[in-house]
């Protein structure tokens, strides 16, 4: 049986539980401690991100990376990021509206040349970079310079990444470890030091986190939903086992039809094929002006592709629609169930846990 994307996404990307807690503490603003469900994250010693002010602590990391920049010779002035409206409830309403704006987000941005302008509420849509005017006075070495301190170095960067490989698509991505620059050592002053972000943790916890994803998926309750999601969306018109399978067609043969629209070209690094000494040579020379217009280049559409895209995007929004509605119970009722197993685990599994959080440091 393979494994329903909901629950793959609350047992691998992040700290689990904290992340699904994080976002859904609106809900659950009457519970009180004591009535927390026990988790593999708060027994390996997990910070609490539960009723976090996230935009006054991205504030605190601001004044920090300020304070270290102007140390490193730099001018710079604390980002004020649009609010993340913080514990403000993102609605049912909400959801469609998205849906039927952006559909699921692969044509709609290609069709709007990577922009969300057609969306007014988004905060986004102006902001500026107070820093943006000091940065245009840097040379191209200074400027460098300017995000190697800001980010960490070009070296730094390369020690810290590691390239991982999907075991079933076999496509390559990168991971990066550790906080580097400026705007890492101000993460670790202000959030303290997570081990639980590192891959030594993540590398022992996935054996605990595979285990507990069968349990999920051979719940009888869990099966029982997905059934009932998989007849809701065949009524609709579209038939899927399972959400995997629905993010599956999505997001790969959506997204493998709207990379064919676009060309082969489309995506690929402007620099590929290029010797060491021809881009050696450029980082030396060019205009930042020679720069943004290598690195963001926004392909013209023809009239033909975005006659293909519209239609591609006109599919999301309906199979988008269709899912939002048939997923609600498998949504709000699946994450109580997967928490209740989740605690069956995580204390059946007490001891061991907590002496494998003492190993790798994330409790003494």
């Amino acid at each position: 049986m393979r494994t329903h994307t909901w629950v793959r996404w609350v047992s691998v990307v992040g700290a689990a539980s904290l992340l699904v807690t994080a976002c859904s503490a609106d809900k659950d603003k009457g519970s009180s401690d004591d009535t927390k469900k026990v988790s593999i994250a708060s027994l390996m010693g997990a910070p609490d991100y539960e009723n976090v002010d996230y935009d006054a602590q991205q504030q605190q990391v601001e004044e920090a990376v300020a304070k270290c920049m102007v140390a490193e010779g730099w001018e710079y002035i604390p980002v004020k990021y649009p609010d993340s409206g913080g514990m403000v409830e993102y609605t049912d309403e909400d959801a469609v509206a998205q849906i039927e704006r952006e559909g699921l987000g692969i044509a709609y941005y290609l069709l709007n040349d990577g922009s969300n302008t057609d969306n007014p509420d988004d905060p986004w849509a102006t902001f500026v970079d107070p820093n943006q005017d000091y940065i245009a006075t840097l040379s191209e070495a200074e400027m460098m310079a300017y995000y190697g301190s800001l980010s960490g170095t070009e070296e730094e960067q390369a020690a810290a990444s590691t390239t991982e490989i999907d075991p079933e698509t076999g496509e390559e991505y990168t991971m990066m470890t550790g906080n580097l620059g400026c705007q890492g050592e101000a993460y670790t002053e202000v959030n303290g030091d997570d081990i639980t972000q590192t891959p030594e943790f993540w590398d022992a916890m996935q054996g605990y986190y595979e285990e507990l994803q069968l349990r999920v998926e051979a719940d009888p309750r869990i099966i029982k939903m997905t059934d009932a999601w998989s007849t809701c969306m065949a009524d609709a018109g579209y038939d899927y086992e399972n959400q995997e399978a629905y993010y599956e067609h999505v997001y790969t043969d959506l997204q493998d039809r709207a990379n064919a629209v676009m060309g082969d070209s489309y995506g690929k690094d402007p620099m590929e094929g290029w010797t060491q000494e021809q881009m050696d040579d450029f980082w030396a020379t060019a205009s930042e002006d020679e720069v943004n217009a290598l690195f963001n280049q926004s392909p013209e559409l023809t009239a033909d592709q975005r006659t293909q895209l519209e239609a591609i995007f006109a599919e999301e929004v309906k199979i988008g629609l269709a899912e939002h509605s048939c997923s609600k119970e498998l949504g709000e009722t699946g994450f109580e169930v997967y928490t209740d197993i989740e605690e069956q685990y995580a204390l059946e599994h007490e001891d061991e846990l907590k002496a494998l959080a003492v190993s790798l440091g994330s409790k003494e």
